[in-house]
C-alpha cells in the first residue's frame, strides 16, 4: 500500500453500492450511467455515437432480464402443474424398481422385468422373506423390453406356498451362453407424493420412489 493512501471502505447506503462480485443489474446500469453524464467533462462532452452505444447496452441489458423473468416465471407454472399431475397418482398401482411383492392367500402374483435384447433363455427365481429360493421357472426364450410373468402363488412342483413377503430374480442367457441385463420391477399403491428440492417421489410398498423410474400406472 502506497504510504499516506487510506483506503475507501466499500459502503452500503440505501443497497445502492455495488461490492466485489456483485452483479450489474439494469438499475445499475442506469444509476453509472446518468453519474457519467453528470461528470462528464464539458470541454470534451461524450460524443453521440459512444452515448448511443451505451443506451443500446442499457436496452439490451432490460430485454434480457425481463426475459429471464418470464423463463422464471414460466418455469414455476410448468412445475406446478407438473405437481398438480402427480397428485392423481395416489391410489394408482405402479410397478417402479424393486423386486419384493406381497403375496396374499391362494392369490397369483403378476411379475414385472426388462431384458435389455432377446433371450434365449429366461428363468425366474422366487425367494421367500428369509432369501431361500421356493420356485423356479424357465419361461423359455424371449424377445427384449418389458415383459411379465404371472406367478400360480406357488413353489416349483406346484404346492401353494403361505401368503407373505416374496422376492423375485431374473437371468437371461443368449444362444451362446452369455447373460443378458435384466432388471426387475415391483407393482404397488401409490399411497403418498413427496415433494423435495424440485424432484417428486411416490411412496411405494412403504418405499420413495422417483415418479421418473416409474414404468407402469393402472388403476
Amino acid at each position: 500500500m502506497i504510504a499516506g493512501i487510506n483506503p475507501i471502505p466499500s459502503t452500503n447506503s440505501e443497497g445502492n453500492s455495488l461490492t466485489s462480485g456483485a452483479s450489474l443489474g439494469k438499475n445499475d446500469f442506469l444509476k453509472l450511467l446518468v453519474a457519467q453524464l453528470e461528470h462528464q467533462d464539458p470541454l470534451a462532452p461524450q460524443e453521440g455515437q459512444e452515448f448511443a452505444a451505451q443506451l443500446a447496452q442499457f436496452s439490451s441489458l432490460e430485454q434480457l432480464t425481463n426475459i429471464n423473468d418470464n423463463l422464471e416465471a414460466s418455469q414455476a407454472f410448468d412445475l406446478a402443474l407438473s405437481n398438480s399431475s402427480m397428485v392423481n397418482l395416489i391410489g394408482k398401482t405402479v410397478d417402479a424398481p424393486g423386486n419384493n411383492f406381497e403375496l396374499g392367500e391362494g392369490e397369483t402374483e403378476t411379475l414385472s422385468f426388462s431384458l435389455g435384447e432377446d433371450a434365449a433363455d429366461v428363468t425366474i427365481d422366487v425367494f421367500n422373506s428369509a432369501g431361500a429360493n421356493v420356485a423356479s421357472f424357465s419361461i423359455g426364450g424371449q424377445s427384449g423390453g418389458q415383459k411379465e410373468f404371472v406367478w400360480p402363488g406357488t413353489d416349483s412342483s406346484g404346492q401353494p406356498l403361505p401368503a407373505g413377503t416374496y422376492s423375485f430374480g431374473v437371468t437371461a442367457e443368449d444362444a451362446s451362453g452369455n447373460f443378458i441385463e435384466a432388471g426387475t420391477f415391483s407393482a404397488g399403491v401409490v399411497t403418498d407424493i413427496i415433494f423435495e428440492e424440485g424432484e417428486t417421489f411416490a411412496i411405494v410398498n412403504g418405499q420413495k420412489v422417483s415418479v421418473n423410474e416409474i414404468s407402469k400406472v393402472s388403476l
